[in-house]
């Protein structure tokens, strides 16, 4: 059972990103500009996104129906109750989580209508996707709160999400164009721009995730303790070290790199391989937060 529920939040969670990840990239990073390389490479990325972000997005739908049953499953002890429309309901409108879905599924299925209509506007997108990551945070740890201190505590996680979407829902657009631009030799202008673009972003989104995630492990951990003495603190250490390595391969990325592509073509080649490396750990913390997000509280775990 637990089993379903990590994976059913690792699905929801990635897909969720790429969706709000790439709708911001499309915005921010990729400036209209004159050039022929450029037109060239805009055209291809609405082309390919467009079908991608479908995609996700069904699938950002039907995971956040499959999670619904899986956590109708978890709360009741019982697979069966997945199936059970009572159950469903009492979970659906009797609990926190319950009622954060009420308004999440409906965004979801209204992501998944806009991206059929691919002449929708791209700003739609990102609303909607925004709202999307957005309410997860109000789900999972947030809602154990009371008061004001689970408002705080729903506004840190929402922020520290936006943040993580952001930069990792954006690594999937930037490695398509590093390919694309990999075939339009001497046009290095394009990539140029949507890296300091990409660069300025990930300053402030890094910054976010730092102070978010430093505030949610005072919450939920609160002393070096907890955090080496239980399995929840544990992981959460793991969490935060394969954070600090992003940074540094980004960090290697745009001061050492992302300046030399336009004299050193061996530069954008290497740039594409660290670029998978931030993937791949972004799909490693991805994995952790999908555990996390079910387990107590570091403070509450006791010997789990």
């Amino acid at each position: 059972m637990d089993e379903a529920l990590y994976a059913c939040r690792f699905v929801h969670f990635a897909a969720a990103m790429l969706i709000f990840g790439t709708a911001a990239f499309r915005v921010y990073a990729l400036a209209v500009t004159n050039s022929r390389a450029a037109s060239i490479i805009i055209a291809g990325f609405d082309a390919c996104f467009g079908r991608v972000v479908l995609v996700a997005s069904v699938i950002t739908l039907i995971s956040a129906i499959t999670l619904l049953l899986c956590q109708t499953a978890e709360m009741t002890g019982s697979f069966g109750a997945a199936m059970n429309f009572a159950a469903v309901g009492a979970v659906l409108f009797d609990t926190r989580f319950g009622r954060v879905w009420c308004w999440h599924l409906p965004l979801a299925a209204m992501l998944v209508i806009v991206c059929v209509y691919r002449q929708s506007r791209r700003s739609v997108v990102l609303i909607l996707s925004l709202g999307v990551l957005a309410s997860l945070g109000w789900v999972g740890h947030a809602a154990m709160e009371e008061g004001t201190a689970r408002i705080g505590h729903g506004l840190n996680q929402t922020v520290h999400l936006l943040a993580a979407g952001l930069w990792l829902g954006g690594l999937t657009p930037l490695a398509w164009l590093l390919r694309q631009t990999r075939r339009l030799p001497g046009e290095v202008s394009p990539i140029s721009i949507a890296l300091r673009n990409f660069s300025h972003m990930g300053y402030a989104a890094v910054a976010l995730l730092a102070l978010t995630g430093a505030i949610n492990t005072l919450l939920l951990v609160g002393s070096l303790d907890v955090m080496f003495g239980t399995p929840y603190g544990r992981l959460l250490a793991v969490k935060i070290l394969l954070f600090s390595t992003m940074v540094i391969v980004a960090s290697i990325n745009r001061f050492h790199l992302a300046p030399r592509i336009s004299r050193d073509p061996g530069a954008l080649r290497m740039l594409g391989g660290a670029v998978a490396i931030e993937q791949a750990l972004a799909v490693a913390v991805l994995a952790i937060v999908s555990v996390l997000g079910t387990w107590p509280p570091g403070f509450s775990s006791g010997n789990r």
